[in-house]
């Protein structure tokens, strides 16, 4: 076996090593990218909104965990496959400006289903309703990723994909709380409602966004993009190793979706302050984006990922035994510390090492893994809430991570060794 040394993963040396106001200045300077991302962070604050709120919903409609915990594997688990095709699409189609601007109106007619259906019809018309509500998500996430060097100069990349982790961060502070309380305040019906509100709004600032379109001269075809792109996520040693290690502790997160509102129930509160729990979780994310970035100079973004992951792991693992809500609270917000790094490493990674051609796909596809796998957990949640209750689901989720970062350190071992022993030979 071989050893993970650890001058493999401190940081290049890089241009800018201080990432100060005029640094942010240079991005706010570029109405393009400002308009790019109150877009992409509207659509994804509606999609932070949509969990939350159709779990609710599904709850109080049925009062199946297991329906819920399958309404929202459905919206997502698709993207597994529609990511990497969707990707190398808007690399190269004309029509990119309409792609973006049809993902938030799908997911407000799915929005209008859901208030329609209600808990009149079967199950599988919730589920059906949550597949259609995830077809376009990957234009929400890496698609809005990808477009972030057509409307700002190389130099001011780094820095611009550091609000776009903020970006994340926000809609999840913002979304899991807006939807809690409206669900609180006035019932789950009117979470949906909030979220189709949300999306239109996407939809108004999306409109604003100088959408350069794709290059449809290429000789090459979709199918060959695919190829080149997929090809790429496994060829690159790091790319391939974060890959697989964020996708399995995004598997291991899907069980929290269902978890963080039982376990409001189990602390005798409402369902609807599990949203509470999220925007604490992500407001420590937001934290941890900022301090990423005041660091990123000085570690490498590999590192930051697996002592993240560990670190966060055990924090999961805390809230699962937190005897009162204050104490859950406390604990979700150091978890979302300690999780607002990676995604940002993560972002800046990807952007480190994908040509131009085949970033947008990079993007997508990588992401689609990850949401792919948060759908596996969250159909799984529905046996893990009867079997285990809502502290056991969270101390499993929390032992997933600590797996995603072994099984990722394994994978760079034997990539690495592998490649050692092609140069032996």
């Amino acid at each position: 076996m071989g050893h993970v040394a650890l001058p493999d993963l401190l940081p290049s040396p890089a241009v800018e090593t201080r990432p100060g106001r005029s640094a942010l200045a240079r991005v706010q300077r570029h109405r393009a990218f400002v308009l790019l991302w109150s877009g992409a962070t509207a659509g994804r604050l509606a999609t932070e909104m949509y969990g939350v709120a159709v779990v609710l919903f599904v709850l109080a409609e049925t009062g199946s965990a297991h329906l819920a915990g399958l309404t929202v594997a459905a919206a997502t688990f698709p993207t597994v496959i529609t990511g990497p095709v969707v990707g190398a699409w808007l690399d190269r189609t004309p029509h990119r400006r309409t792609a973006f601007l049809l993902s938030p109106m799908i997911l407000v007619a799915a929005m209008v289903g859901f208030l329609l259906a209600g808990g009149r019809t079967p199950g599988w018309v919730l589920v059906v309703l949550g597949f259609v509500a995830g077809l376009p998500s990957p234009v929400r996430t890496g698609g809005f990723s990808g477009l972030i060097p057509t409307v700002v100069p190389q130099a001011v990349l780094p820095r611009a994909y550091g609000f776009e982790a903020a970006s994340y961060n926000i809609a999840g502070i913002a979304g899991p709380a807006t939807a809690g309380a409206v669900a609180g305040a006035a019932g789950a019906s009117w979470a949906i409602v909030a979220t189709m509100g949300m999306a239109v709004v996407a939809v108004a600032v999306i409109a604003q966004v100088p959408i350069t379109p794709g290059d449809p001269s290429s000789a090459r075809t979709v199918r060959s993009m695919l190829n080149d792109g997929l090809g790429l996520l496994w060829r690159v040693r790091p790319l391939r190793a974060v890959s697989v290690a964020t996708t399995i502790g995004q598997g291991a997160f899907g069980l929290v979706v269902v978890a963080y509102p039982l376990l409001a129930q189990t602390l005798h509160h409402k369902r609807a302050v599990g949203g509470l729990l999220f925007s604490v979780f992500a407001l420590g994310a937001l934290a941890g984006s900022v301090l990423y970035a005041r660091l990123a100079t000085k570690v490498s973004d590999e590192l930051v990922v697996y002592v993240g992951l560990v670190a966060f792991g055990v924090l999961l693992g805390c809230i699962g035994i937190a005897p009162t809500l204050p104490t859950a609270l406390v604990i979700s917000l150091f978890a979302g510390i300690a999780d607002g790094p990676m995604l940002a490493a993560t972002l800046n990674l990807r952007q480190r090492v994908s040509p131009d051609h085949l970033r947008t796909q990079v993007f997508t596809t990588a992401a689609s893994l990850k949401i792919g796998a948060f759908a596996i957990g969250s159909a799984f949640a529905g046996f893990a809430a009867t079997s285990w209750g809502s502290r056991g689901m969270l101390v499993a989720a929390g032992a997933g991570q600590l797996v995603a970062a072994a099984t990722g350190l394994a994978t760079r071992r034997s990539s690495q060794a592998a490649s050692t022993g092609a140069s032996a030979h």
